[in-house]
């Protein structure tokens, strides 16, 4: 019974022994890794001062692309559409046949036209020839005056309704060329208003055509705004669907002001967009002026688990992660609205691998915009 006693007192001490020299083993390799930490990296970086920079201040408002030719067509006769030659969607060239309206009446009018000037040319005739023979009659003092003036006037009348039915047959065989009615311009059909069959008449358009190598952006803006513009003035514009923004210039300032939402539209002119859909939503961004605020590089910031910071430097060229709140871009520089103050220094680039407390020797530049 003792000696079961003893050997339990003896498994309790070698027990104690083994996690003391396992605890001195943890202490010896926490000491190792925090001796590794601590060991900083010494890294080669271009240093900039943090300093005031120009931020444009813009105004978005949403528009439109239009095209600067734009036309409804219709027809100048009234008639039945006999044939309709296009599609909607479908690419015309100026000149091209777009419909057809049935000439039967057209054609009617004509031969009515054409009877009628045979009547006033033979009446003309018949005229010419009592005036001749008058004429000579009245030198010779066969007939008296007043019989001559009467075929005179005759004459004079049948000259006249001659000239009138001259004019009516031109006039009837010219509206048979409207019959078949042609591309105003190089142009889109976007619309289709009629099929073949349907009564056309004047007034009523029937295709509406678009010349897509020609467009403009429209938008409505606030009075005050409108207060700020001027013709030739630029914005950026940007259109759903291409990746580059576009430079437009306002060509159009409608003073009256829509008395629904009493905004003005702003028409502007751009030179490098062809065949864009018009109606393609865009955002035009006027310029009111410059502010002054805080930039850096955009090799600058450096992300660490999903936030957006910058390395500062300390009196002794250490280097720790700070964050920050970045504003908006302009070209290679970014707006800091909050994070960092007028004469820190920052590190611009060779970041990506700095960690807290890291040692940086600058490579100066002269100031955070310079980057």
């Amino acid at each position: 019974m003792q000696l079961k006693k003893v050997s339990s007192w003896v498994l309790v001490v070698s027990a104690l022994f083994v996690a003391a020299g396992c605890e001195q083993k943890s202490e010896q390799a926490k000491e190792t890794t925090v001796g590794n930490q601590a060991k900083p990296q010494v890294i080669e970086a271009h240093v900039a001062e943090v300093s005031l920079g120009s931020i444009p201040m813009t105004v978005v408002v949403p528009g439109a692309v239009v095209p600067d030719q734009k036309a409804k067509i219709a027809s100048r006769l009234m008639g039945y559409i006999k044939e309709i030659n296009v599609k909607v969607g479908q690419k015309v060239k100026a000149g091209q046949l777009l419909f057809t309206i049935d000439p039967t009446d057209i054609k009617s009018k004509i031969t009515q036209a054409e009877a009628a000037y045979q009547q006033a040319k033979a009446a003309f005739e018949d005229a010419k020839l009592d005036y001749e023979r008058f004429t000579k009659l009245y030198k010779e003092d066969s007939v008296s005056k007043q019989q001559y003036d009467k075929i005179r006037l005759q004459y004079s009348v049948a000259q006249e309704n001659l000239a009138a039915a001259v004019s009516g047959l031109q006039q009837a065989k010219s509206q048979l060329k409207y019959a078949h009615v042609k591309a105003p311009f190089d142009g889109v059909v976007v619309k289709k208003l009629a099929s073949a069959g349907d009564l056309a008449a004047p007034g009523h358009p029937i295709l509406v055509l678009e010349n897509l190598s020609s467009l403009s952006v429209q938008t409505q803006v606030s009075n005050d705004l409108f207060a700020s513009l001027h013709i030739g003035d630029k914005a950026i514009v940007e259109i759903e669907g291409r990746d580059k923004p576009e430079v437009g210039t306002i060509y159009a300032l409608v003073s009256a002001a829509d008395p629904k939402t009493r905004t003005h539209t702003v028409k502007l002119s751009l030179k490098n967009v062809k065949n864009v859909n018009s109606g393609t939503f865009a955002r035009v961004i006027f310029n009111k002026g410059n502010r002054q605020a805080i930039v850096v590089p955009h090799s600058a910031i450096v992300n660490r688990s999903g936030i957006q910071g910058v390395f500062v430097l300390d009196d002794t060229n250490h280097a720790y992660f700070r964050m920050v709140r970045p504003g908006m871009s302009i070209g290679p520089l970014v707006e800091i609205q909050a994070g960092l103050s007028l004469g820190e220094r920052i590190v611009v680039d060779h970041n990506q691998s700095l960690l807290n407390g890291d040692l940086v020797k600058p490579l100066p530049v002269s100031n955070a915009a310079a980057k």
